[in-house]
């Protein structure tokens, strides 16, 4: 059941972010003003169409994107217990926290950039960083009970 809870966690979390991570890409290329534009200092606009928004051109919004969909299409697996290319339950449990490591530090850097390069908040980018913090934390603790479990 616990099990069951906290993959439940990450799948909404997961589709929140794809959410979030959609209007960021939508932000990013549109000409107007995202509704969380609410000042010099608080601005998704100011973060999401500086240069620290994109990785050799691709939008971070649309890597968090393709990123989230896929922790959301492998967690259905992980509930079913069934693999996915031959990647058993485990294995998967164990993908989703590796990305959520390499997510966690590359949230680090950004947030960093927010605070000491532009000093501009995005409101949905922070809230992108709970929902990783969300997700890291719930897939650690179904790291350790699978493990406990199983050994």
């Amino acid at each position: 059941m616990r099990e069951n809870k906290l993959i439940n966690i990450i799948i909404i979390a997961s589709i929140l972010a794809i959410i979030t991570s959609g209007y960021l890409i939508y932000v990013h290329y549109s000409k107007t003003t995202s509704f969380c534009d609410i000042s010099k200092q608080i601005s998704c606009d100011v973060v999401n169409k500086s240069i620290y928004a994109e990785v050799f051109n691709i939008p971070v919004s649309l890597i968090s994107l393709l990123v989230f969909s896929f922790i959301l299409l492998i967690s259905f697996y992980i509930k079913d217990n069934e693999e996915f290319f031959g990647f058993n339950k485990k294995e998967l449990v164990h993908m989703i926290f590796i990305l959520m490591i390499i997510s966690s530090i590359i949230a680090l850097y950004l947030i960093y950039i927010e605070l000491f390069v532009l000093y501009s908040i995005c409101v949905l980018c922070v809230l992108l960083d709970i929902l990783i913090l969300t997700i890291f934390i719930s897939i650690i603790k179904l790291h350790d009970s699978i493990n406990l479990y199983n050994s």
